[in-house]
């Protein structure tokens, strides 16, 4: 791939993202959706994460990561 490591980031992303799984575009759409819709007229200024979560915890340190065991 043209990110090294890509499958070990997406699998630690999964595994650690509180709802346990990765954002697809589906996940992304249906916030889009809602926020073109009169379901978020009253929403203002906020920032949307689309991310299962994963922006509450952060990736671990690169150090504690072994990318190697997807080789």
């Amino acid at each position: 791939s043209a990110i090294g490591s890509a499958r070990y980031v997406y699998r630690t992303s999964r595994e650690h993202s509180p709802l346990r799984m990765n954002v697809d575009l589906a996940h992304l759409g249906g916030a889009g959706l809602y926020l073109l819709s009169d379901l978020s007229a009253g929403v203002t200024g906020e920032v949307h994460y689309v991310d299962a979560g994963y922006n509450i915890i952060g990736m671990p340190h690169p150090d504690m990561m072994n990318p190697s065991a997807d080789e």
